[in-house]
């Protein structure tokens, strides 16, 4: 299985070398990576994945969260296990729900996954891209998420695995701060104006012109 680590290193540098230091030593399997330095989460994303399409599967990865040891392994496992895996995350933040076993492996199945998470390609090329609808930053992954939900894929984080957030910046006054207060500022917005359009035209996908 070919991996592509679709790095996020937009404005904050800060955490940056720790976080490759790191995330590209303990990962327990092979992969490749690009760098994406812009604004606009979805939009670095979708850049990710239009220049990861011979790849089996891509991983969104932040700048500021430290993943545990044998992360990538675990998450290429569990691919293989659950053929039908949306979203594959190790818990960071937000709640996990109790967890079940599926074809064997014990995981935490969720409606919405959050923080470094692979993504099968075969899922992308149903679904399509992120929507950017979100940007520079709001509820992307959870929008993701839903369309996986309702396209027959499964959301969730691996068992015994915990990631650590270092970039927590509630209260300060950075720019990058005043980007994410913006985007969520307009986040229940836009979240009733997206999923309201999948569901009137029952149609979960975005292939976005300029990546095609």
């Amino acid at each position: 299985m070919l991996v592509n680590v679709i790095f996020l290193d937009y404005h904050r540098h800060d955490y940056t070398q720790r976080v490759k230091d790191v995330n590209f030593n303990n990962a327990g399997y092979e992969f490749d990576f690009i760098d994406v330095d812009m604004k606009g989460i979805s939009k670095a994303i979708n850049y990710g994945i239009f220049n990861s399409r011979t790849y089996d599967a891509v991983v969104t990865m932040a700048n500021d969260i430290l993943m545990p040891d044998n992360w990538l392994s675990r998450m290429v496992e569990a691919m293989i296990t659950i053929p039908d895996s949306g979203m594959i995350g190790i818990h960071t933040v937000e709640q996990i729900n109790e967890p079940r076993s599926i074809n064997g492996l014990l995981v935490h199945v969720q409606e919405a996954v959050f923080g470094n998470v692979l993504i099968p390609m075969k899922a992308i090329d149903k679904i399509g891209y992120f929507s950017e609808a979100y940007d520079p930053y709001g509820m992307q992954d959870r929008d993701y998420s839903y369309r996986l939900q309702m396209t027959g894929h499964l959301n969730y984080y691996l068992n015994g695995l915990r990631a650590e957030h270092i970039g927590h910046d509630v209260g300060q006054q950075t720019d990058y701060r005043r980007m994410k207060d913006e985007g969520l500022s307009r986040c229940d917005y836009l979240w009733a104006r997206e999923t309201g359009k999948y569901q009137e035209n029952n149609d979960y996908t975005i292939f976005m012109k300029e990546y095609l």
